[in-house]
């Protein structure tokens, strides 16, 4: 006996004949505090009890991708009209801030607004800088996120022995036991 289909809620809804509609949206896990921002107007509440604030007309996302190569493009996020509370933790806590995760969500809403399915997990990040500007009364933060499985942080195409190893890592013992050289290839 063949198992039933089972279609998630969106792909039931466009294979009725339906029309789904998308925000993306962004989840910063900061130090201390959480922000869930969506592009767009209002806010939005989704199957998951997750509240997600719109950025209105002053918020911008670059270097999102959705396809295969989403896991090697570094994201940069503008928000503009920041509160006070957050151009402070900004400043005050940049270097806490630096190494936060990053992630990026499709939320997917159908013809009267509602949501359908949960959010999809599209992008994970970490943050590699951010900086703050003041334009008037509000503040604009630029956050520059490196993806998570970037290979920046590891080591060029060389020869690792137990003399290297320990030269850059004091007390490590991987390469302790080798019986003869081993030639890695990190990359």
């Amino acid at each position: 006996m063949t198992p039933p289909l089972v279609f998630t809620d969106a792909a039931a809804l466009l294979l009725a004949g339906g029309s789904i509609n998308l925000a993306v949206a962004v989840r910063l896990e900061l130090p201390g505090e959480t922000l869930n921002l969506a592009l767009g107007q209002g806010s939005i509440v989704t199957n998951d009890g997750a509240r997600w604030d719109g950025l209105g007309d002053l918020g911008a996302i670059d270097g999102l991708d959705f396809g295969p190569r989403a896991a090697s493009e570094t994201i940069t996020m503008t928000l503009s009209g920041l509160n006070a509370d957050l151009a402070r933790l900004a400043r005050e806590d940049s270097r806490e801030i630096r190494g936060s995760r990053v992630s990026v969500y499709a939320l997917l809403f159908d013809a009267k607004g509602q949501p359908v399915d949960l959010p999809y997990l599209c992008q994970m990040a970490i943050i590699d800088r951010a900086s703050l500007k003041r334009s008037g009364a509000t503040y604009v933060m630029e956050v520059t996120a490196e993806p998570l499985f970037a290979s920046k942080h590891i080591p060029p195409l060389n020869l690792v022995t137990d003399a290297d190893q320990r030269a850059k890592w004091p007390g490590d013992r991987i390469f302790d036991r080798a019986a003869y050289q081993h030639t890695i290839f990190w990359g």
